[in-house]
């Protein structure tokens, strides 16, 4: 029996997937978000993460580190990178300083996905 590749068996699912990360990354209604943000937002990281699980059903993602333990320094970040590359999003970054809680600047990426 031949082997249907994943893109083509799981489209729907890839594309709820999707979804799901665009829902939980649009935070400010405009599909950016913040490098400062991630790192510092334990719900949004766990959010991301617990994605993994369908991520490795629907995906090829042998080449994702975040979903497949590897070394990694966030890998969260890493899961976005691969949905949206996968799906042909673009994310650009830019430097930006924004100022915490306590009103001190903190020097950050500003991270824009283009739909």
């Amino acid at each position: 029996m031949v082997d249907v590749k994943k893109n083509i068996k799981y489209n729907k699912q890839q594309k709820e997937l999707l979804e799901k990360l665009l829902k939980i990354l649009n935070y400010n209604n405009n599909f950016t978000f913040y490098l400062y943000d991630l790192d510092n937002s334990k719900q949004l990281q766990n959010d991301i993460l617990n994605l993994t699980n369908d991520i490795k059903k629907y995906y090829p993602c042998s080449g994702c580190p975040g979903v497949n333990n590897k070394i990694c320094k966030r890998p969260y970040l890493s899961i976005i990178r691969f949905l949206l590359k996968h799906h042909n999003k673009e994310l650009f970054f830019t430097d930006y300083t924004l100022e915490n809680k306590m009103k001190i600047k903190v020097r950050t990426k500003k991270y824009k996905i283009l739909c």
